[in-house]
């Protein structure tokens, strides 16, 4: 029993050493100078406070490849990985809105709007990069100042689309003189679909009911933002193929 104790207390030491090992490399070289398996490492020490997190993290980067992957990960996904259980997927999960929110308050809570491209740069920063159907509701003031935002994970609503029900309730917090909506399409066109086209036009209706300017509604997609408004995209984002040929002809000299 006590050998057994014993060569408990040396591995524990190990492990104590190689997460301060990992957490000088990460302050002192910085995140761009790891390996994305020592920053998956580095992570995850914050997930669980103690044991060797190494094995996991090979295994999540195995399954996902990619350490932004991870982060993106559905948490129920997450909990097939062994090692994994409900509370440590959650609390991956919370990290990646934590990110989300840290580069969204660096914008300021509120700011004038003074072009369309101020909005465009809302919802991209909001939606481009999202992997699952998600919609952003902005609010305006009288005089052009952005108030309030909320995003919405269509995933985890009961209903088709997002519930008038949730459009009303923002309406009556914020107040707003006028709305922008938008949502996105992963992996997918920003062109709207025919239910997309339907959702626009009940909106529209909601907005002039409660007596707010809907000013558009956009679409966020691989290609591009897409207005239904002007019917029209907004911005145009250059394929993969594009690039990748670009790349070609950049490496071959021509």
């Amino acid at each position: 029993m006590e050998k057994k104790t014993e060569a408990q207390g040396k591995k524990k030491c190990i492990h104590e050493g190689h997460r301060a090992r990992l957490s000088a490399l990460a302050k002192n070289a910085g995140l761009d100078s790891m390996s994305e398996v020592q920053v998956m490492e580095f992570f995850l020490t914050y997930i669980f406070p103690r044991g060797d997190v190494n094995p996991l993290a090979h295994r999540l980067l195995d399954e996902y490849e990619t350490f932004t992957n991870v982060i993106d990960a559905e948490a129920e996904d997450l909990m097939r990985i062994h090692g994994i259980n409900e509370r440590s997927a959650r609390m991956i999960n919370m990290f990646g809105e934590l990110f989300y929110y840290y580069a969204t308050a660096r914008m300021g809570k509120k700011f004038i709007v003074r072009t369309m491209a101020d909005l465009i740069d809302v919802a991209e920063d909001y939606l481009r990069f999202r992997t699952t159907e998600n919609m952003l509701i902005m609010a305006l003031s009288p005089a052009n100042i952005l108030t309030h935002k909320r995003r919405i994970d269509m995933n985890k609503n009961d209903e088709v689309g997002v519930s008038f029900l949730e459009f009303t309730n923002f309406i009556a917090n914020a107040k707003p003189a006028s709305m922008v909506i938008a949502h996105c399409h992963p992996y997918g066109s920003a062109k709207p679909s025919e239910k997309d086209v339907e959702s626009y036009k009940k909106i529209g209706e909601l907005c002039t009911s409660c007596g707010v300017r809907l000013i558009d509604s956009m679409i966020v997609g691989e290609d591009g933002v897409y207005s239904q408004l002007e019917e029209k995209f907004y911005r145009t984002y250059r394929s993969l193929d594009v690039v990748k040929e670009s790349f070609q002809k950049l490496i071959s000299g021509q």
